[in-house]
């Protein structure tokens, strides 16, 4: 595509090419006609002229980095604005950055060793001018072509006695998968939260891959908080015991358990390398967690049968859950057609995301709950299905970039939305059961992009209707405390009017109405793992569906009404299987097992199929593809099979399509393909991460979430991936439509 800029002058700057584009700015090769060299040109594109949050950022980095004079952090030559368009020129680094380096796999100690000695000074000296990076990470350190590395994108840096939102008009930013805790828990940050991520960038370095991996933003930041780093020699034989310690101290969960600063990170780093038998004697045995490894075959139980799947039994009320293991059925069996190999994508993604906004607090008892989960894999265990072999004469598709689909993380994932300011937010009014809320407008809080305060649509989506759900971190009302929590909120898309339908000190996350418009299920963790309930779609007579010790997410219904079907972490090892309940908690029953990670499964309209994301790796996010099991057959047929991350499948309203969400390590984007696995197209693709998408009822229109904006908001769309309008300014996801209830 031909760019506009280039071939023009800028300011006195001769464009001649792009060199990089991400969700802020797109950077151009230039020279400077007065010193006759190649500078680069970062320019704010047009569509975010009129963004106050951008031009704030773009502003701020400018501000920021003229007070940083260090060799190692790239200098700014000159700022200015062509035809209202600000440009920012820096130092050109002509040898990419460590991400591109990071492509052909992991570096040596030694090399990574070079890298940090350069790094840890100019991190250090920033933070001395209290300057706190916030999104360091390997795109974000360039070249020279003499190996030297310089830190860069100070676009959301902050000072270190700014607020929280002191670039954002709210929320949480920076990159998920650098994050530290503390800084995706939306708390104060110092300059140990940079180390954090410096401690990332090392174990990324060193194995050739990220310590935490999933199908969402949100997904990624719960992993931060929660879950203890895989053991880096698991992954890297090679790396010494004593460099594993030295990057497990940096990715201490508590600020104070790393090191104080970079240098000092630094110099341990040395000593690990260099002088190894030093480490044992200086620092703390830190013991991590290893990876889940693969568990052996529980013993077969015998169990009663259930009737099967494609004649569901009469639905049945007054039940309760009884907080036992979910009966098996003993003779269903996965067949397995040949995977279908793909159609090749018709896009690559942008690169660079300029991060993304989130997140929330995490409750102790959910962080208790992961890491006892993570530890102890000696409870109780079911007979699995037949094991399918899902990799089995596999083609690979070539594919653009991809992702969000889930698992245990993306479920306790939406545990932590994006901070926002919670003023003038419609809460929930009604406790009682079978109480009807009083909502509360909030017409200033939803607006269109580049609209402030002014709640319609566009007139290309005026004719949008019906109700959306989706979960938002809200504060408790009448309360002092700055807690915030999860809670799940419907917007009425014709008169903006909020209603909050969950009001509680547990986050409530992944909602989802039943196809009588009547209840909405989601998950819970008040009593520290999740659970699945379900409430009326005007908050009252909330009900538990599953009662049990282990992590039960993303609850989906049958076409009938009478199933809801969900992925639970029997075992404790991170791989969900399927199970399906009554919406009283009644016959719960295994659907799918195949001791690999299965989740975000819906049905097709007709109920004979069920849609999921599957992979081989809890952690492995590249083994995640898009599965479709016929309940009358058994059989599973892969409908994705690459080295992408392949997520949230949900069918279109008529059943011939299938929406889902691809990543390609930076950023998500939305695809959709033909229900057969053919035919596969991207439909969307912002500058930032898109995610969690889901059709209208009469499939006329899509509602997603995206950071495009720098913070993660809700869209709306046509289904055919045009005409996208921003139809929330204070954050929120993982969104859908309540059906339209019948009138007798």
């Amino acid at each position: 595509m031909t760019d506009e800029f280039i071939g023009q002058a800028i300011g006195g700057y001769d464009v001649e090419r792009v060199i990089g584009r991400g969700g802020m700015a797109t950077v151009y090769l230039a020279r400077q006609q007065s010193m006759n060299r190649h500078v680069a040109l970062k320019v704010l594109p047009k569509q975010f002229v009129n963004d106050d949050t951008y031009l704030q950022r773009f502003e701020r980095e400018v501000a920021i980095v003229s007070k940083l004079e260090h060799r190692n952090i790239i200098p700014v030559y000159d700022y200015g604005e062509h035809d209202g368009l600000p440009f920012i020129v820096m130092r050109y680094m002509p040898s990419g950055s460590i991400d591109d380096l990071l492509l052909d796999g992991p570096m040596s100690p030694e090399q990574v060793l070079k890298f940090v000695a350069q790094i840890a000074p100019a991190l250090d000296y920033a933070h001395l001018k209290d300057v706190l990076h916030r999104d360091l990470k390997p795109s974000n350190v360039l070249l020279d072509d003499d190996g030297g590395a310089f830190l860069t994108d100070f676009g959301i840096a902050r000072l270190a006695g700014d607020g929280v939102s002191a670039i954002t008009t709210q929320g949480v930013v920076g990159t998920p998968s650098y994050m530290s805790p503390e800084q995706a828990q939306g708390k104060p940050l110092d300059g140990r939260s940079d180390l954090y991520a410096l401690g990332v960038m090392l174990f990324e370095m060193l194995t050739g891959r990220r310590p935490f991996e999933s199908e969402t933003p949100y997904s990624i930041a719960v992993m931060q908080v929660t879950t203890p780093p895989p053991n880096l020699r698991a992954i890297n034989p090679l790396v010494s015991q004593a460099v594993e310690k030295v990057v497990l101290k940096s990715l201490s969960k508590k600020a104070d358990d790393r090191y104080p600063t970079a240098v000092a990170l630094y110099e341990a780093l040395k000593t690990a390398i260099e002088s190894p038998e030093k480490m044992m004697d200086t620092e703390p045995n830190l013991q991590p967690l290893p990876l889940p490894s693969s568990m052996q075959q529980p013993p077969y139980q015998q169990v009663s049968q259930p009737g099967p799947m494609n004649s569901p039994p009469p639905m049945q009320y007054g039940g309760v859950s009884s907080g036992s293991m979910p009966s098996v059925p003993s003779n269903r069996t996965s067949r397995l057609r040949q995977k279908r190999s793909s159609n090749p994508l018709l896009s690559v993604f942008m690169g660079g995301a300029i991060g993304c906004g989130l997140l929330g607090v995490m409750v102790v008892l959910g962080i208790v709950a992961v890491l006892f989960l993570l530890s102890n894999n000696d409870g109780a265990q079911v007979a699995p299905t037949a094991s399918a072999d899902l990799t089995a004469n596999a083609e690979v598709p070539s594919t653009a970039d991809p992702l969000p689909t889930q698992d245990a993380t993306e479920m306790a994932a939406l545990a932590i939305l994006e901070t926002r300011d919670a003023n003038n937010q419609a809460t929930l009014t009604a406790v009682a059961e079978n109480a009807t809320p009083t909502p509360q407008a909030t017409d200033s809080i939803f607006a269109p992009i580049g609209v402030r305060g002014t709640p319609t649509l566009r007139p290309a989506l005026s004719g949008v209707t019906g109700t959306i759900l989706f979960a938002d971190r809200r504060a408790e009302p009448d309360s002092d405390s700055d807690v915030q929590t999860f809670e799940i909120v419907s917007l009425n898309l014709e008169n903006w009017i909020e209603t909050q339908l969950t009001n509680d000190t547990s986050n409530n996350t992944f909602p989802l109405a039943s196809p009588d418009g009547k209840w909405v299920a989601y998950q819970s963790d008040g009593d520290g793992d999740n659970e699945i309930y379900v409430v009326n779609t005007l908050g009252g007579q909330r009900q538990r569906i599953t009662n049990n010790d282990y992590e039960d997410y993303l609850a989906s219904w049958s076409p009938d009404g009478q199933w809801i079907l969900y992925s639970a972490d029997v075992r404790g090892d991170g791989l969900y299987d399927l199970y399906r309940t009554r919406p009283t908690g009644q016959d719960t029953e295994l659907v799918f097992s195949n001791r690999q990670r299965n989740s975000h499964a819906r049905y097709s309209p007709d109920g004979r199929y069920i849609v999921f994301a599957t992979g081989e790796a809890a952690l492995d996010a590249s083994t995640w593809d898009i599965a479709l099991l016929d309940t009358e057959t058994n059989e599973v047929e892969m409908l994705t099979n690459n080295n992408v991350r392949d997520g949230s499948p949900v069918f279109s309203p008529d059943g011939e399509q299938i929406l889902y969400i691809s990543y390609n390590g930076t950023n998500n984007a939305i695809f959709v393909m033909d229900v057969d696995g053919t035919n596969a197209r991207l439909l969307y693709d912002s500058a930032g991460s898109d995610w969690a998408a889901n059709y209208s009822p009469d499939g006329e229109f899509i509602v997603f979430s995206s950071n495009v904006t720098g913070d993660d908001q809700l869209f709306l769309m046509q289904s055919d991936g045009s005409n996208v309008q921003q139809i929330t300014s204070m954050g929120g996801g993982y969104a859908s439509w309540i059906p339209q209830r019948e009138t007798n």
